[in-house]
């Protein structure tokens, strides 16, 4: 019945992988504007809580479990890693674009903080030594 509605078990898996991915985006929009980032600094600081926060862990591992699925296996996760990026980086241009000279700034500057996200996350997912990240992240927000 599943293969019906959805064509195929890939379909099924992308429809609700899709919707896990729009409920933390809507989750992650909430911390977000509860945090108000302004600048890159506070930025990256308001991602790593989001990115840490128990709730919102299991999402995050599946979804860079699924990203390097995409990588290696474009045909069965079209768009995903694409989408992994611009789901993000429009709400992020917006909050540090008070705060940049102009948009492109602004736009380079959210890419920098997604970028320093994701690369943290991969490192933790891949090694779970929560120390030594949070030590690489002390060092970014010490800069």
């Amino acid at each position: 019945m599943l293969v019906h509605h959805f064509g195929s078990r890939d379909a099924l898996i992308a429809a609700a992988l899709g919707h896990a991915r729009r409920q933390l985006l809507d989750t992650c929009r909430g911390q977000l504007t509860d945090r108000s980032p302004r600048d890159l600094r506070s930025l990256v600081s308001a991602l790593r809580a989001i990115v840490t926060d128990p709730a919102n862990r299991p999402f995050f591992r599946l979804f860079d479990e699924v990203n390097a699925l995409a990588q290696t296996q474009p045909d069965r996760f079209p768009g995903f890693g694409r989408s992994s990026v611009h789901d993000w980086l429009p709400q992020l241009t917006e909050l540090l674009r008070p705060s940049s000279p102009d948009d492109v700034t602004a736009q380079a500057q959210a890419t920098l903080a997604l970028a320093v996200i994701r690369g943290l996350m991969l490192d933790l997912n891949a090694t779970s030594d929560n120390s030594r990240t949070d030590a690489a992240f002390a060092v970014f927000d010490g800069m």
